[in-house]
């Protein structure tokens, strides 16, 4: 399973310069055959050939050829085999075919996994009982659930005169409602227990809108507050349709908050107080340690020049570094080296499609000073 730790330990990876071959593999069974992919794969290893160790293409095609067992939907492999450096994470969300040679391993693509897909619980829910299940990046890690005391319904057309004019069926309907309550309760309450032992970044539900509505109303502000969307569903549903839902919603979710998040940061800049964009204001920012949140626009990169001291990275062509009076390197993507340097600090990394403003703009940030 990938986590928040393999992503730290990958930012911070310090080789001895050699080249590390970063590759990213989509292999969801359901878009195409495991044949289409190993081809590929091959055309990906045939256009990293002339920049690639060749003992790292040969570890990348021994792995899918004789280990690999082609499970999960995406596929992330860093190898630098004259340091003896391999890593491997099988994820259960697709991710885009991509190659990319460089000092460090390419993260970007895992730092946007990570983003949108992160931690979320999902609760099915109906009148009688519960089902919640925690995934990460798209995987399934834990369940458990609850059934409550079954509620009981009167057949049409029995009882008394009084019940054929309403008065017992009202009354059978109350009881019946009293008890999907009594079960409402206890399913939130088991579902807030869950929550509070894995800490979710977000909530959904599943079920139908009116016993939805009912059972988020019995969560507290803390938990209600991180339900970002429902979907229809019954207690039977496949975990996989339940994991496919909840990753549409989140997606969908992501893009509004990346737009928000954007405009805020573009506003910020504008005012010159709390944000940064375009490539030199941003790197600045982050070798200062002040960036809380980079933004990357998606596809966005750019070279640049790092200092062989003490890491600053500029977009500008420089001998010495302005810093320290270190020598400067040239860096084939200064972007990516920022949004390593970002998560090594504690920061969060988004890439956002689509939005005018940052596409122009390239990167930004917001900052924490």
């Amino acid at each position: 399973m990938f986590s928040r730790k393999d992503l730290q330990e990958l930012a911070e990876y310090h080789g001895t310069g050699a080249p590390v071959l970063s590759l990213y593999l989509n292999v969801d069974p359901s878009q195409h055959t495991t044949d289409e992919y190993k081809l590929a794969l091959r055309q990906l290893l045939h256009g990293a050939s002339e920049q690639a160790a060749s003992q790292d293409i040969a570890a990348v095609e021994h792995f899918f050829d004789l280990e690999y067992d082609w499970s999960g939907r995406g596929m992330a492999v860093f190898s630098c085999a004259e340091i003896k450096f391999w890593r491997t994470f099988a994820l259960a969300v697709p991710v885009a075919d991509q190659v990319f040679v460089g000092p460090k391993p390419y993260l970007t693509p895992l730092a946007n996994l990570w983003d949108t897909f992160g931690r979320f619980v999902v609760a099915i829910v109906d009148r009688q009982g519960v089902r919640l299940m925690l995934y990460h990046v798209g995987e399934l890690i834990r369940t458990e659930g609850m059934m409550g005391e079954p509620i009981r319904r009167v057949k049409a057309g029995g009882g008394s005169t009084e019940g054929r004019r309403g008065g017992a069926s009202t009354t059978a309907n109350k009881q019946q409602d009293e008890v999907a309550a009594r079960n409402l309760k206890e399913a939130a309450e088991l579902t807030v227990a869950f929550c509070e032992a894995h800490q979710p970044r977000n909530v959904l539900l599943g079920g139908k809108a009116e016993t939805l509505k009912q059972f988020k109303a019995k969560l507290p502000r803390v938990w209600a507050d991180r339900v970002i969307g429902t979907f229809a569903a019954d207690m039977g549903i496949n975990e996989n349709d339940v994991r496919d839902a909840a990753l549409e919603i989140l997606a969908e979710v992501e893009r509004e908050h990346e737009t928000a998040l954007a405009n805020a940061i573009i506003t910020a800049a504008a005012k010159g107080k709390g944000g940064v964009v375009r490539l030199d204001d941003t790197l600045s920012a982050a070798h200062e340690g002040r960036v809380q949140i980079l933004l990357v626009a998606e596809g966005y990169k750019a070279e640049g020049f790092q200092c062989q001291q003490c890491a600053y990275v500029t977009g500008q062509r420089l001998d010495k570094c302005p810093f320290c009076g270190g020598m400067m390197g040239h860096i084939p993507d200064a972007v990516e080296t920022t949004i390593q340097q970002v998560i090594e600090q504690g920061g969060r990394v988004e890439m956002v499609s689509g939005h005018k403003e940052l596409n122009a703009a390239g990167v930004g940030a917001l900052l924490r000073y």
